[in-house]
């Protein structure tokens, strides 16, 4: 009687487990938090009607003509501002004056007013970081890095950059701001596997006079490891956000490696030199 007791338990723990819904098992083994690694961002039809609504709306508001907006691959924020509208949209301050607080301000209204716009998460300045406000004779021209996230993004994402004349008007805009998305936070792959990865590799280029030529990394010194960023990748209609080390490999000439931070994967190189 106990042994067929105690495998009535046995049994009836088995079909219990097998039973069990994935949501109720909890683990944060570094093999299961991957399952979900890269999250991906893609230009859904909801997301591309979203952002045709959002241009409508903003075009009725500033009583402006049809306009085909031109926007970011997936992002759907814009790219550009029309040619046709350039000079058409007049940043409101609360008096004649427009110096740099002034702009400031009327930047700040204009992002809270229109930030569904500006990306396809709704954004406010608080996710946003001023970066740089330059006075180029007749315009300004101003630029924020999105500080939503833990490491700072890649160029040319994560961005929003105004071009605006002395006189108000907005001349030229670009977004390339990310909609808010969960990333890990800590490196799963150690500096020394990358050196391992990178020693000895070859990097080709082409010079000035069109002869092809060729560098090979063969110290640790010639390899240096840069700070965690977002590493956003575009694949297809989708975007792909990595954790990422950014890799400077050579000296003089340089090339930026960027190594997935999680699983050890190569996401692109940068040639940092003109050839």
């Amino acid at each position: 009687m106990i042994m067929k007791a105690i495998g009535y338990i046995i049994c009836l723990t088995l079909i219990l487990a097998a039973c069990a819904s994935p949501g109720q098992i909890v683990s944060n083994t570094p093999q299961q938090q991957q399952t979900a690694y890269p999250p991906v961002i893609e230009d859904t039809p909801v997301r591309q009607q979203a952002a045709r609504e959002a241009w409508k709306k903003f075009l009725a508001e500033w009583g402006l003509p049809d306009a085909k907006a031109d926007l970011m691959p997936v992002l759907n924020s814009p790219r550009a501002l029309p040619a046709e509208l350039a000079g058409q949209i007049k940043l409101k301050t609360a008096s004649d004056k427009f110096g740099e607080m002034e702009v400031k301000e009327a930047l700040r209204q204009f992002i809270e007013r229109f930030g569904s716009v500006l990306c396809s998460d709704t954004v406010s300045l608080r996710d946003l970081s001023l970066v740089s406000f330059a006075d180029e004779g007749k315009f300004f021209r101003v630029a924020y890095w999105q500080a939503n996230y833990s490491y700072q993004i890649a160029e040319p994402y994560g961005e929003l950059r105004f071009v605006i004349a002395k006189t108000g008007e907005l001349l030229q805009w670009n977004s390339s701001l990310l909609p808010a998305v969960s990333l890990p936070t800590r490196a799963e792959i150690k500096p020394q596997a990358i050196y391992e990865k990178l020693l000895g590799r070859q990097f080709s280029h082409t010079t000035i006079a069109g002869q092809p030529q060729t560098y090979k990394a063969s110290s640790r010194e010639a390899i240096k490891i840069g700070d965690l960023i977002v590493y956003p990748k575009l694949e297809g209609n989708r975007l792909e956000l990595h954790l990422a080390y950014p890799v400077v490999v050579g000296n003089g000439m340089t090339w930026t490696v960027f190594m997935d931070a999680i699983t050890g994967e190569e996401l692109g190189v940068k040639q940092n030199f003109t050839s």
